[in-house]
């Protein structure tokens, strides 16, 4: 009966150790986890010429440009045609479009493969971020890589 009891204090004796053990158990596993992913300023105000469509270079004579201005209009040139479009921020570094304005010029089959390449890129749900001062818009649609001014 006395090691019963002497065991009965022992345990009695080690439990307040163990919520505390719990509790910074616990704490690791919250203190291991990433911070969330700081949002960048949305480019607006801005001017981007194409550099790079899907990671090739733009054919030779071939020009794509994206304007946004402070009323988040997005306007540029898109290979043959021009285009124009609300495009605003919304959470994750995406943006959202409005509908798309294009002229209707016919160009040769190689520079409207590009502009459909170029628009559909743009406009299907692209996640935006800047890396090393070049705009870099990914979509399901394919790539593109910016550089500032035109």
């Amino acid at each position: 009966m006395k090691l019963c009891r002497g065991l009965a204090l022992l345990a009695l004796s080690c439990l307040p150790l163990l919520p505390a053990d719990a509790s910074a158990q616990q704490a690791k596993p919250a203190q291991q986890q990433q911070q969330p992913k700081e949002e960048k300023t949305f480019p607006k105000d801005s001017s981007w010429t194409l550099r790079m469509l899907n990671g090739k270079p733009i054919p030779a004579g071939m020009e794509a440009t994206m304007r946004i201005d402070g009323q988040f209009r997005g306007a540029g040139i898109a290979g043959c045609n021009t285009w124009s479009a609300t495009m605003w921020p919304v959470r994750g570094q995406r943006f959202a479009v409005g509908g798309i304005a294009t002229t209707k010029k016919a160009c040769p089959a190689p520079a409207m493969q590009f502009e459909q390449a170029f628009l559909r890129a743009l406009f299907d749900q692209p996640v935006w971020d800047i890396v090393n001062g070049m705009l870099e818009v990914k979509s399901a649609s394919g790539t593109l890589s910016f550089s500032r001014g035109f």
